[in-house]
């Protein structure tokens, strides 16, 4: 009888203890807008500073160059704090705008937070001399 009621009790916990491990973090969405009306090509990335993660992939960027509005829709987690950076150069020296090509400078208005697909969430920046 003792081994019969070890078994419900362990069997009882093992329920209750079922989907207690960590929550899985839910994919959204948020868009970057730009305009470079700056003199000369931009150079734009984005940061996540919720983890180890840069749009486009290390290496890339994205090219403003023609004063048009860009979109950069992003996939990434709901809730994830994403900043962008942009620079003329890529070397990470010179003039830049918002966390700066590498992610490393200070910014006050460069960061949004991303959204469900339905939210949709989106800001624009216009880069200018």
């Amino acid at each position: 009888m003792r081994k019969f009621m070890a078994v419900i009790v362990f069997g009882l916990l093992l329920a209750l203890c079922a989907g207690t491990g960590p929550a899985q973090a839910q994919p959204g969405v948020v868009t970057f807008k730009f305009t470079n009306n700056a003199p000369f090509i931009v150079y734009a990335r984005m940061f996540s500073q919720s983890r180890n993660f840069v749009w486009p992939p290390t290496g890339r960027h994205f090219v403003l160059n023609d004063g048009k509005t860009r979109d950069a829709r992003l996939s990434c987690l709901v809730g994830e704090r994403i900043c962008y950076g942009a620079a003329y150069q890529t070397d990470g020296k010179g003039r830049y705008w918002g966390a700066g090509y590498n992610g490393t400078e200070a910014c006050s208005d460069c960061c949004i937070r991303c959204g469900t697909f339905q939210q949709n969430l989106s800001a624009s920046w216009t880069f200018v001399e």
